[in-house]
């Protein structure tokens, strides 16, 4: 079998880093606001939770929006098993008892039962939101080289 790459996706990795950064610009005004009017209970509060979307804006823009915007692979499937790397996991097929796709509230998941217990546990979820591409299509491509190798 042919290797297949799926990259991480421009779109999804953009719409969170606007998110974040949304969120950080709707609370300035209103930390300005605390700050001239000297209330330092709530200009430290908003600055904490500024800081803390600061931080997650800088991971989803290292983690996600560099990556997909460099054309690197997200999810890889090959003859002896696959690798998310945005989880940065390897799983070999023969690893693997059953594949499942679970919807979530944006995007759907491969949820993975191992056959015996391992480094993740019995269960190791994958999300594929920052991957590009048809969920449900990633899902039977997955599905399809899972039963190849256990054929």
């Amino acid at each position: 079998m042919k290797t297949v790459t799926y990259r991480y996706s421009r779109i999804t990795s953009s719409l969170f880093t606007i998110l974040f950064m949304g969120i950080i610009g709707m609370s300035i005004p209103n930390l300005i606001k605390f700050i001239q009017a000297n209330d330092v209970v709530n200009w430290r509060v908003i600055l904490i939770f500024d800081f803390l979307f600061v931080l997650l804006s800088v991971y989803i823009v290292i983690k996600k929006l560099i990556p997909a915007f460099q054309g690197k692979v997200a999810l890889e499937l090959n003859s002896t098993g696959l690798t998310s790397y945005t989880k940065n996991v390897s799983i070999e097929w023969k690893e693997i008892e059953d594949i499942e796709q679970r919807s979530g509230k944006t995007s759907s998941s491969l949820y993975i039962t191992f056959k015996w217990e391992t480094d993740h546990g019995r269960n190791i979820r994958i999300p594929l939101g920052f991957v590009d591409g048809s969920d449900s299509k990633i899902y039977d491509t997955v599905l399809t080289y899972f039963k190849r190798a256990n054929a």
